[in-house]
């Protein structure tokens, strides 16, 4: 159903009424960009926005996405889907490069049947996606989520399911069908439903840093779906490190020996693998071991 203007604005006020926002917004404006709706609905996400305490640019086309988030600085961004899948694309690739840590905190605007170039992309990025119905009532806990409580800053995101242990090199020998472990390294394999993690952690030669590669490995997964997984390496202090996976599901970390460190990989929408790594004292004894000096 389509609203006239003074329609939506009076829908916006019903919807919001038991779900406002605090009272005292924060003194420093969080700014969304939105790209690509008319001017109805940019007017009405304008107005919720304001009401959170929050900034809203808006463009009306994805070429000039490189652009604006060049000069001004934005903590989440609105893409309307209903644009070809290539400006999309385009427009997501242009945020990555410039500002990857924003490409965590894109939303997909969509507005009926997604076609099946569109729903490629939203699982190749795995985007949060928000349809045009349900703006006015999920936006504002959508945007919180994105922003004030990414799943990275936390220790165990919320919707996480923790991986089992399969193999550890230092304690069993190498299973059929595991590969064979490095002996300067541990070798852990994991699983989760149909989901195994391959790591190997290292102590790099004269240095106190802690090298970790990994792959995920999901024979149920599409090539484009196993792409640029986030993972997330967290302690109880933070995260220490991050990255994405390639388009094997490879990945890499560096970082400083911390205890009771998990791996947090994110393999849909709001949906992660957590893989403890809590046994790390032998990196400690490695480096105290190790002669001092070269």
């Amino acid at each position: 159903m389509k609203f006239s203007h003074l329609q939506w604005e009076g829908k916006l006020m019903s919807d919001q009424m038991s779900r406002l926002p605090p009272e005292h917004p924060p003194r420093k404006h969080k700014r969304v960009l939105l790209v690509g709706s008319d001017t109805h609905i940019q007017d009405s996400i304008t107005t919720l926005l304001n009401t959170m305490g929050w900034a809203c640019a808006a463009l009306s086309t994805m070429d000039d996405v490189r652009t604006a988030i060049q000069q001004s600085k934005f903590n989440a961004i609105l893409l309307d889907l209903r644009h070809s899948s290539a400006g999309v694309e385009r427009a997501i690739l242009d945020i990555k490069e410039i500002r990857p840590s924003l490409s965590e905190r894109i939303v997909a605007l969509i507005s009926g049947p997604v076609d099946s170039e569109t729903l490629e992309v939203i699982e190749r990025y795995d985007l949060v996606q928000l349809s045009h119905e349900n703006i006015l009532s999920r936006l504002w806990n959508t945007l919180e989520d994105l922003v004030d409580y990414p799943a990275w800053r936390i220790g165990v995101p919320t919707c996480v399911q923790t991986a089992r242990l399969l193999f550890d090199s230092f304690r069993m020998s190498t299973p059929y069908g595991v590969r064979s472990s490095d002996a300067s390294g541990r070798h852990f394999t994991y699983e989760h439903n149909n989901t195994k993690i391959d790591v190997l952690v290292e102590v790099e030669p004269a240095s106190n840093r802690i090298s970790l590669v990994g792959q995920v490995l999901d024979p149920t997964r599409t090539r484009a779906r196993s792409d640029n997984l986030p993972v997330v390496l967290t302690s109880p202090t933070g995260a220490l490190a991050r990255t994405n996976t390639n388009r094997l599901g490879e990945f890499s970390l560096q970082f400083e020996f911390a205890e009771n460190v998990s791996l947090e990989i994110r393999v849909g929408e709001r949906s992660w693998i957590s893989v403890p790594l809590t046994q790390m004292d032998w990196v400690k004894e490695r480096m105290l071991r190790r002669p001092t000096g070269t």
